[in-house]
């Protein structure tokens, strides 16, 4: 088996980024879900309650962000910015990130139609993940989320119109040899690094949002057939064992 894929997400809910290559470090790829869109009192946004948030466009440099709302409109934030410390919340977790500009906020209020704030993580986090007790960024609930595409072969032989992996917002995809062995796998090498394997990734609405248009399916597919098929999940949470770097082609290796 080979790593067939690398994404990033810059902003959480926001478009994923390909890369060819990417360091593997304990709280995550460098950029992946370093900002967040929450309200004004802290509480994470995501495309389940705004699902054009996956229509934008997020491109992060050395010195910070650029935004590019559905209609074109950019707006470029730095990280000298943010220097509020604020509590915010991701599901259960509260801890502390950084907040910028007023009129950062002010714009992206009116481009996604609702009172909201952007936040930065800052380095280092200041959450922890339960499980391993290791760093973790703005995403749901691992910092690592594999997916195969032997999977999505067979969800979509079970669907009238067939459904990109983008929707499944992996990390890592891998060729993969059978649907959903990833799910009996603990321990597995991509290239040099290794990977504890240690929840299935039980999915949302978001999976059903049409990535074009922005519109959920009137059928609330995928979702629907995965709930009927696989329990509602689809690939699997991981930390990383070890440091190290990933490229498009290493070799997939189960060890347990």
């Amino acid at each position: 088996m080979q790593l067939t894929e690398i994404v990033y997400y810059p902003v959480k809910s926001m478009r994923g980024l390909n890369a060819e290559a990417a360091d593997i470090r304990h709280a995550g790829m460098p950029h992946d879900r370093e900002w967040l869109v929450a309200t004004p009192d802290g509480m994470f946004l995501t495309a389940r309650k705004l699902p054009h948030m996956l229509l934008w466009q997020a491109e992060p440099h050395s010195d910070g962000l650029t935004l590019t709302a559905p209609d074109g409109s950019r707006r470029r934030v730095y990280h000298h910015e943010f220097t509020q410390a604020a509590e915010v919340a991701v599901w259960k977790d509260r801890f502390e990130a950084r907040h910028g500009s007023s009129s950062t906020d002010e714009w992206l209020s009116q481009q996604l139609g609702v009172a909201c704030r952007l936040y930065y993580l800052g380095n280092p986090s200041r959450r922890v993940l339960s499980f391993a007790q290791t760093p973790l960024s703005f995403a749901d609930g691992a910092p690592y989320l594999l997916t195969s595409n032997a999977s999505l072969t067979l969800l979509n032989s079970q669907l009238e119109e067939a459904v990109e992996m983008r929707r499944f917002r992996p990390n890592l995809v891998i060729d993969g040899r059978e649907a959903y062995e990833e799910d009996r796998w603990r321990i597995i090498r991509i290239g040099a690094v290794e990977f504890e394997l240690f929840k299935p990734c039980v999915r949302c609405v978001m999976t059903t949002v049409d990535l074009h248009s922005g519109q959920k399916h009137p059928q609330q597919q995928p979702l629907a057939t995965l709930a009927l098929t696989h329990k509602a999940c689809f690939g699997i949470n991981m930390i990383a064992r070890n440091s190290g770097q990933v490229h498009l082609g290493d070799e997939v290796t189960v060890i347990r």
